[in-house]
C-alpha cells in the first residue's frame, strides 16, 4: 500500500513539474516503478490516473506530433489543479512541508500539491527538502536521452540519466557514470549548481532498466559497483553482525570467535558510519585504500579533539 501511495504521489507530482505531455513510456521510465511494457503496464497506470481522477486532479491528454506523433501525452493543468488566491510565502510553504512530514499523511502530500508546494514523502521532519531546480533538467534528459553534466562534491560527472527515484523523502538520478565506468547513484540535492543537458539520443537506456531494482536497499551500496572492504569483527559482536549482514558476507572464523566479513563499502561515508556504530569490536583489514580512508578520518577526528 505504501509503495503504491508513493508511485502515485509520484506521478501526481511528474505530471505537475512537465512542461510537456508525456507518453505513457516516458512517464514509466522516468518513475522508474511501473511493470515492464505491456498489459501490466498499461493496467497500473490506468489503475494509478483513476485514482488520481477520482480526488479530482484534472489529468490532460493530448495527441502528440512531430517524432511521437499519434501517441497519448498526459499532464496536468497547474492553473485548473492548485489553489489560486494563498500567496504563500516561501516561510509558509516550509512551514507546510514541516507539518505534511510530521504526519505522515497521503492526503496531506496530495494536498501540498495542490497548494503548489514539495512533498518530501514519509521522511523524519529534518529531511524536509524545497524543490530542486535540478529536477526538471534531469526530467527532461532522462526522456530524451541525452547526457547530463553535474558537479558533485567537488568533482565534474558525466552522466547517462536512467530515471529518477524518490526514496524516503529525497530525490535521487540513477544512470551511467561516463567517468567511473559504471553504474552511480546521486542524490539530488547534493548536486552543485546547474545541470547541463547534452542532445538528444546520446545513450541507450539498459533494456528492462528497473530503477527501484537498481537503487540498493543497503546505503553502503549506493556509490555503485560491487566495492567490498574486509572486516575483522571481534566474538563479542561476531553473532549480531553476521546476522545483520548475512551470512553470506562471512568469508571465515577465528579460533577466538572473530570473524571475517565482506561488508559492502561503494558509499564510503555509510560504511564509515556503519564501522563506527561498532566502536572498538571491529577492524577493517582491507583493500589498503579503505582501511587508509578510515585510519585517516579517525586521525583527523581525533587531532579536532584534541
Amino acid at each position: 500500500m505504501a509503495d503504491a501511495l508513493e508511485r502515485v504521489t509520484n506521478l501526481l507530482a511528474l505530471l505537475l513539474e512537465t512542461r510537456v505531455p508525456l507518453t505513457l513510456e516516458q512517464i514509466a521510465d522516468r518513475l522508474g516503478a511501473y511493470p515492464a511494457g505491456g498489459a501490466a503496464l498499461r493496467g497500473a497506470f490506468e489503475r494509478d490516473k483513476a485514482v488520481l481522477r477520482d480526488i479530482g486532479v484534472p489529468i490532460e491528454t493530448e495527441v502528440l506530433r512531430g517524432d511521437q506523433a499519434g501517441r497519448t501525452g498526459y499532464r496536468i493543468d497547474r492553473a485548473r489543479y492548485e489553489l489560486a488566491g494563498l500567496s504563500l510565502s516561501t516561510d509558509e510553504r516550509q512551514a507546510l512541508q514541516l507539518a505534511v512530514a510530521a504526519i505522515r499523511s497521503g492526503d496531506a502530500r496530495f494536498g501540498l500539491l495542490k497548494l503548489g508546494g514539495s512533498v518530501a514523502g514519509d521522511a523524519p521532519v529534518v529531511t524536509n527538502v524545497p524543490a530542486l531546480d535540478a529536477l526538471p533538467t534531469l526530467r527532461e534528459a532522462a526522456a530524451a536521452r541525452a547526457v547530463v553534466r553535474f558537479d558533485y562534491r567537488g568533482e565534474q560527472r558525466e552522466l547517462e540519466p536512467y530515471a529518477l527515484l524518490l526514496r524516503e523523502g529525497f530525490w535521487y538520478v540513477i544512470g551511467h557514470d561516463r567517468g567511473r565506468g559504471d553504474r552511480r547513484t546521486f542524490r539530488v540535492d547534493r548536486i552543485d549548481g546547474d545541470v547541463v543537458a547534452g542532445a538528444p539520443g546520446e545513450f541507450v537506456r539498459p533494456a528492462g532498466f528497473d530503477a527501484r531494482a537498481a537503487f540498493p536497499s543497503d546505503p553502503k551500496e549506493l556509490g555503485g559497483g560491487a566495492a567490498t572492504a574486509r572486516v575483522l569483527v571481534d566474538a563479542a559482536r561476531a553473532r549480531f553482525v553476521v546476522d545483520e549482514v548475512g551470512a553470506a558476507a562471512l568469508v571465515g572464523r577465528r579460533p577466538d570467535g572473530a570473524v571475517e566479513l565482506d561488508v559492502a563499502c561503494a558509499n564510503l561515508d555509510a560504511f564509515r558510519s556503519w564501522l563506527l556504530g561498532l566502536g572498538t569490536h571491529a577492524e577493517v583489514l582491507g583493500p589498503p585504500d579503505v582501511r587508509a580512508a578510515i585510519v585517516h578520518w579517525l586521525r583527523d577526528m581525533a587531532g579536532a579533539r584534541r
